[in-house]
Formats: C-alpha cells, sequence, structure tokens
C-alpha cells in the first residue's frame, strides 16, 4: 500500500513537470534577452532563409558547402535531433574554419543548450587550428553566437560586423 502511494506520488510528479515543461515552451515564453520590449520580441523566421542571406551577403573565404541537418546535428554539434525543431548548416572545405549554423530549437530551454554546443564547436575549432591553420584564428575569437527565444545562430566569418549586422535583421 505505502509502495503505491509512492508510486503514485511520483507519477503526479512527473505529469505535474511535464504540464509545465508545455507551458513554458517557445510558443508561449517569454523573451529572455536583457531588453524585453515588444520591439526586441523575436519573430519566427526561416532558418534557411537567415542562413543563405548569410551566406551570400557574408564575407567568406571559403566555398561553404550546404550540410545535411541530421549530420550537422548529431555529428559537428552532438545535439538532440529531436530537441531541433529546423535547422540550416554550411560548413568549410577543411581549408578555413568558416561556417554557419542555424538552429530554431523545440524549447527555449533548449535554445540555451545550442547555444553551448556552438561555443564547444568554437573551442574546438580553435584547438584544431591553433598549429594547422593558424591564420583563422581571428575568425574563431571573433566568431558570432547570437539567440534569442528558441532560434540560435553561428556564424564564423572574415567579417563578424557584417554578420551581426544580417542576424540583427532576424535576431534583434
Amino acid at each position: 500500500m505505502k509502495k503505491l502511494r509512492s508510486i503514485r506520488k511520483f507519477a503526479l510528479g512527473t505529469v505535474l513537470i511535464l504540464a509545465l515543461g508545455l507551458l513554458t515552451a517557445c510558443g508561449g515564453g517569454t523573451n529572455d534577452t536583457e531588453n524585453s520590449s515588444a520591439d526586441s520580441e523575436t519573430v519566427d523566421f526561416d532558418v534557411k532563409e537567415l542562413a543563405d542571406q548569410l551566406k551570400t551577403e557574408g564575407d567568406f573565404k571559403d566555398q561553404l558547402a550546404e550540410l545535411d541537418t541530421d549530420v550537422a546535428v548529431s555529428k559537428l554539434y552532438n545535439l538532440d535531433a529531436s530537441q531541433v525543431e529546423s535547422g540550416a548548416f554550411y560548413t568549410n572545405t577543411n581549408a578555413t574554419a568558416e561556417e554557419i549554423a542555424v538552429i530554431k530549437a523545440a524549447t527555449a530551454d533548449y535554445a540555451k543548450t545550442v547555444q553551448d554546443a556552438y561555443n564547444k564547436r568554437i573551442e574546438d575549432q580553435k584547438k584544431a587550428c591553433e598549429n594547422y591553420l593558424p591564420d583563422e584564428m581571428p575568425k574563431l575569437d571573433d566568431a558570432v553566437v547570437k539567440s534569442s527565444g528558441c532560434y540560435v545562430v553561428l556564424c564564423i566569418s572574415c567579417d563578424s560586423q557584417k554578420a551581426e549586422e544580417i542576424i540583427g535583421e532576424y535576431i534583434k
């Protein structure tokens, strides 16, 4: 009898946690950026559109190639694909450190995990390029990682200021 009550309490607790998680998901959550005015809220956008704009208008010396979402999510960033709503990725030819990654996470909480994965990727690239491609270090030092709500963007390019301007058209 005591064991049955414990199981019921555990099940009720689990259901409450799941319900709370659903209530705080991206759709109805608040924007957790520094400036919470209505103007700074992120509106939904097509991640592919932003990635394409970064590729065409950004400053890259490498010929970036589109990378399959499943490969990028699981292999490059080591993320849980079930927590990624959509993504668009461009990667280098191994001659540079340049890359573009735009992810819409399933929740704002998971977007923080994505941002951590991007930062880990930058650190891993720094270690790899330190001796092999030292000319790429300034790009990695100036890598742009921006997030708002469920969206997280990574851009490693020759001109981080230009990348920030483009990203700023989507994420305030």
